[in-house]
């Protein structure tokens, strides 16, 4: 039986061709920088999706692993501890071992639910700062780490903002297949349950703590190997990106497009990186900008562009019903 694919989702599938075909060659320099960063935050702002959108669990965290993927990264792939390592090895393995530490503190900050959860995530961000800002030997204290290497796919340097744009692009796709997947599957469902009713999820058998890690562990990972692209895409690392003010943006990102919608986050993403761009004579208030920002997303539109979309739509396809029931009459 052949499926058949829905209007919107051809629409959706032709507006990224477009979006792929048209971008570099209208925009250049500056902007395929915003772009392609906007690209790298996207696969961050996935992970949250994973434990805020369908386990309801607010974190902060993703900068602390974004951070620590970059620094690792870092570490590996220049002469500062005698590594050396490839860029390629060294990008596979940072998702991989940032799984393994996500997990160790995801069952340590798990123990702990609702604003306790997420108040320890902040805690975990204000620590993980003060190391990346502090400690010179492994993370460069306040000056970072310059001289990192560009991507190096099997003798293809990544050099031009143009070639990093078609691999971002890449793996943002693979990355929202991986949630739309994990979504639709068992841990999904049970994230789903759990966020709908924690109670009621324990008395169905599902193990509510160790669902809730595991999805913690899945958002360190994907934060972390967005921090890694992020540091060979500029070549530099430094402790700025990493503080509590800045995790706000992976939240926004996540709730402005629509945080169980996988579409709507790529937007979000987009979104809130050329909204700065646009409000640069606003550039100092924007932490104010950006708290105010998701008080209103909370208050008037909690579910995002996606929900505002869906609701618009239903509201259409009502009247119309309407319209037709009225000339049938």
């Amino acid at each position: 039986m052949k499926r058949k694919f829905s209007p919107e989702a051809i629409v959706l599938v032709s507006l990224l061709v477009l979006f792929i075909i048209i971008t570099p060659r209208v925009l250049s320099g500056y902007s395929m920088n915003v772009v392609n960063i906007a690209l790298m935050f996207a696969i961050v702002a996935y992970g949250i999706s994973v434990m805020l959108g369908m386990g309801g669990q607010l974190t902060f965290a993703a900068v602390s692993f974004m951070g620590g993927g970059a620094y690792f990264m870092a570490n590996m792939c220049t002469d500062r501890l005698g590594i050396n390592m490839p860029t390629l090895p060294a990008l596979l393995l940072t998702p991989v071992v940032f799984a393994g530490i996500a997990f160790v503190i995801g069952l340590l900050l798990l123990k702990l639910s609702g604003t306790y959860f997420t108040f320890s995530t902040i805690a975990l961000v204000q620590v993980t700062y003060a190391f990346y800002n502090n400690y010179k030997p492994l993370f460069g204290g306040a000056d970072g780490i310059s001289g990192i290497p560009t991507l190096n796919l099997f003798g293809y340097k990544f050099t031009s903002y143009n070639t990093w744009f078609y691999v971002l692009i890449f793996l943002v796709i693979i990355v929202a297949v991986i949630v739309e997947l994990i979504r639709d599957s068992q841990l999904g469902r049970s994230l789903a349950a759990i966020r709908d009713n924690e109670t009621a999820a324990l008395t169905m058998g599902i193990n509510v703590y160790m669902t809730k890690v595991i999805a913690f562990t899945i958002a360190g990972a994907l934060a972390a190997f967005g921090g890694a692209l992020w540091c060979m895409h500029g070549r530099f690392v430094g402790s700025d990106m990493f503080n509590y003010l800045n995790a706000a943006q992976f939240i926004i990102m996540a709730m402005l497009g629509g945080v169980n919608n996988t579409v709507g986050i790529f937007v979000g993403a987009l979104l809130v990186k050329v909204l700065p761009e646009i409000l640069r004579s606003l550039q100092s208030y924007m932490q104010l900008i950006w708290g105010f920002f998701i008080i209103l997303l909370m208050v008037f539109m909690p579910t995002g562009l996606a929900g505002l979309y869906e609701q618009i739509k239903a509201n259409i396809k009502h009247k119309l019903q309407k319209k037709r029931e009225g000339a049938g009459q």
